[in-house]
């Protein structure tokens, strides 16, 4: 009877362990966790990524841009159970019986890198960014004041520092008139008083942009006669064509010269604040004012973005990374900052879409 009960305990045990095993639902509750774990990683990398090509362009180091092709996660369950009779053949009564359990858990992502590279992506770099990108993300709430501080290199007669499209240059720019043009044209933005449309002319392909005339006795109509005056633009027109040419311009014309991505990374480079240990070795350019001080590049970029250094690891930061023994960040704090680095993400995810086939391609297998 004895012997009964136990084996019929161990096959009771066995049989719950199986069905338990089979009842899982491995695959499916791995997905919540999974999915929220490498999203973050992968949204942490590409930040992190972005924020070391800046650091890189600051001391004119070559940026590279590596992005996260695939994520294949493979998990696995293994289980056993056995039962192990123990038989007496020395005459003693009575038979043993010994239950043999185990389980073996395993996770094996394979992660694929691709270089983002060749002909069609180095073009997309250097192509200025067109009039048309800029509408659409206006559209979507961005700032006018942002867009063109960061994405344009001239409107109309108004440079906005050309030369500070590439590596840092020991000159100092002056774009006061093209500043407070872009705080002009931010006002009215806020106020609804002017609107960009992104219907294309089917004849020339051009986009608009309107601009109300608004009552005389009100704020606004100093705030639209100052802009006319900049912009030289004729008091009778409302709706302005927005062109990139550089001919000579109609009085209902708008003249954008865009930056590329890669001269908009530069300008915003040149806001890094590089530690005073390697200004004085000179691994960066130091531009200074007319009073032979170092110029705080923060008034020609607007603030529109500010990255710190500083030896230790910071507490408090939205993204940093470490470069040259030296850790460099934005403060989480700084919403400003945050705002403009999320834009550098919008238009490099713009103009490397579409880009032709990858030249190589790295497979890393984790876990093996």
């Amino acid at each position: 009877m004895k012997r009964t009960v136990c084996l019929g305990n161990a096959i009771v045990l066995c049989s719950a362990l199986a069905l338990s095993s089979c009842a899982t639902r491995l695959g499916p509750r791995t997905i919540p966790a999974a999915r929220f774990d490498y999203n973050q990683r992968i949204a942490r990398s590409q930040n992190d990524q972005l924020l070391l090509n800046l650091v890189r362009l600051r001391y004119r180091d070559t940026p590279v841009f590596l992005d996260v092709g695939t994520v294949i996660a493979q998990y696995t369950l293994d289980a056993r159970a056995g039962v192990l009779p123990r038989i007496h053949v020395d005459g003693v009564a009575g038979t043993e019986v010994g239950v043999d359990l185990g389980a073996r858990y395993s996770e094996q992502p394979t992660i694929t890198y691709e270089p983002i590279s060749g002909a069609e992506f180095t073009q997309r770099l250097l192509t200025p960014i067109s009039p048309h990108t800029l509408i659409l993300l206006s559209q979507s709430g961005w700032s006018v004041e942002r867009l063109l501080m960061c994405c344009v290199d001239s409107i109309n007669n108004l440079a906005n520092a050309p030369v500070a499209s590439g590596p840092t240059p020991s000159r100092i720019p002056d774009n006061s008139q093209f500043r407070e043009a872009a705080r002009l044209l931010r006002e009215l933005q806020i106020s609804g008083a002017l609107y960009f449309l992104a219907a294309r002319d089917q004849q020339t392909g051009e986009t608009f942009l309107k601009i109300d005339s608004p009552e005389e006795d009100s704020p606004l109509a100093d705030t639209l006669r100052s802009l006319r005056a900049l912009l030289r633009l004729a008091p009778e027109v409302e709706t302005f064509r927005l062109t990139a040419r550089g001919a000579e311009r109609a009085a209902d014309e708008i003249v954008l010269t865009g930056r590329s991505l890669l001269g908009a990374l530069f300008f915003l480079s040149h806001s890094v604040d590089a530690p005073p240990t390697h200004k004085t070795r000179g691994l960066v350019t130091v531009a200074k004012g007319g009073d032979n001080q170092e110029f705080d590049w923060n008034s020609v970029s607007g603030n529109l973005l500010r990255v710190s250094s500083q030896d230790s690891e910071p507490t408090s930061a939205f993204v940093r990374i470490r470069y040259r023994d030296h850790w460099f960040y934005i403060d989480d704090a700084d919403l400003n900052s945050k705002a403009t680095f999320n834009l550098l993400t919008y238009l490099l995810s713009l103009q490397s879409a579409g880009r032709e086939g990858i030249n190589a391609m790295l497979t890393v297998p984790v876990g093996q």
